[in-house]
């Protein structure tokens, strides 16, 4: 073989380093998106209360209209604005997550093409000196056809690695088109989600106001109040029939046996007592048939003892609720909550999480009620004592 093409094959196969000259291969796979994480599974989480919300929702608005429905109504309309605010922010934390790999992968590819580019210029200009034809000639100037093999084998390996830096850095550029174009559309959907997020935060504000402006004209106004208290009477009936119904005797330890000693189902300050209550403008009477207790909302709400669970569900008047049954005609019903965490025909061990805590017309907290044979009994005879017993 002629030493000036021996010269020209091993100048041209050591022209670059192999380790970082070839494009496409140089730069780490970066996932477009992140893997299931703790933020999708709150997502997940928050889309199912959204959507229980709607259903609810939708349930209470196809129901005759009145005042306790009208104020339900409007606390679903607050706590589904709240869920859709807050899967909003969870979609946009998420694009913006997506984003950040996106882009780290742009710069990447943008490293590796800037990388590429005077290799493959240092290459061009090589065989550019070589004329045209350059590896063939390279092949045919040998001088004995014994070196043909060495030479061919010289100029398939030079040919093979041009060819793949070539083919690298054509899969760069379009690589780095299509992760420009993911950047845009996914900058043009956080841009959508913000003005979305502002929307539902407006919604939001303006659902509570017309919550707002109903609670204070049932609290203020005579008549309002008065036929407020009449259809929460009625409901007070309703409840009193549907637990005639609502009985059973599988239960271990009896609940009469822990009378006084029970805990409480949240811990909180007793805001609305058991019994006869005065209004302290109209000089009108209500008997109460449990007690609220002052809590924040979403405060975990637990079983005071064992029992099955009878009814877990939304009930006009009182919100969501779960009423257990503990034996021999012995209920615990739990009201007013932001959510539930059991099912009808479950069986719970005291303590359990039945739910969390809502909100009523005195505020946030839940509505605690205990009954024997359907009556109402003073939850605080049932319930431990503060001193060193209770919350």
């Amino acid at each position: 073989m002629k030493t000036w093409v021996l010269a020209a094959l091993l100048a041209l196969l050591a022209a670059v380093p192999t380790a970082k000259a070839s494009s496409g291969n140089s730069a780490p796979s970066v996932p477009a998106s992140p893997p299931p994480s703790a933020p999708d599974e709150r997502l997940r989480t928050v889309q199912q209360r959204r959507m229980a919300l709607q259903r609810d929702l939708a349930r209470l608005r196809s129901e005759e209209r009145s005042l306790l429905g009208e104020v339900e109504r409007l606390e679903l309309e607050v706590r589904l604005r709240g869920e859709e605010l807050r899967e909003t922010q969870l979609v946009l934390q998420r694009t913006s997550e997506q984003m950040d790999a996106t882009l780290r992968r742009a710069r990447q590819l943008e490293s590796s093409i800037a990388a590429a580019r005077p290799v493959l210029a240092t290459r061009a200009r090589a065989l550019y000196k070589l004329g045209e034809l350059s590896y063939l000639r390279m092949l045919l100037s040998v001088d004995r056809p014994s070196d043909i093999f060495r030479g061919y084998r010289f100029v398939s390996a030079l040919a093979r690695r041009d060819n793949q830096r070539i083919a690298g850095f054509r899969a760069d550029l379009a690589a780095l088109a299509a992760t420009r174009a993911e950047l845009e559309r996914r900058t043009r959907e956080a841009l959508e989600l913000r003005r979305s997020l502002e929307r539902t935060r407006r919604a939001l504000d303006a659902d509570r106001r017309r919550k707002e402006q109903l609670l204070t004209e049932i609290v203020d106004r005579k008549e309002t109040h008065a036929a407020y208290l009449q259809e929460l009477e009625a409901a007070e009936n309703r409840l009193q029939q549907m637990l005639q119904g609502l009985t059973t005797d599988d239960v271990a330890v009896p609940i009469p046996a822990f009378k006084g000693s029970l805990p409480w189902p949240v811990a909180g300050r007793i805001r609305v007592a058991f019994g006869r209550r005065k209004h302290p403008r109209f000089e009108t009477y209500t008997v109460e048939n449990g007690i609220e207790i002052e809590a924040p909302e979403n405060t975990p709400v637990s079983a005071v003892h064992e029992g099955a669970v009878v009814f877990a569900d939304r009930f006009r008047g009182y919100g969501l609720m779960v009423v257990l049954d503990h034996g021999g005609k012995h209920h615990s019903l739990y009201a007013h909550l932001n959510e539930l965490r059991v099912q009808t025909g479950e069986t719970v061990a005291a303590g359990h999480v039945l739910g969390t805590a809502g909100s009523s017309l005195e505020g946030p907290g839940i509505y605690f009620e205990v009954r024997f044979q359907g009556r109402p009994e003073d939850p605080l005879e049932w319930l431990s004592r503060p001193d060193g017993h209770g919350p």
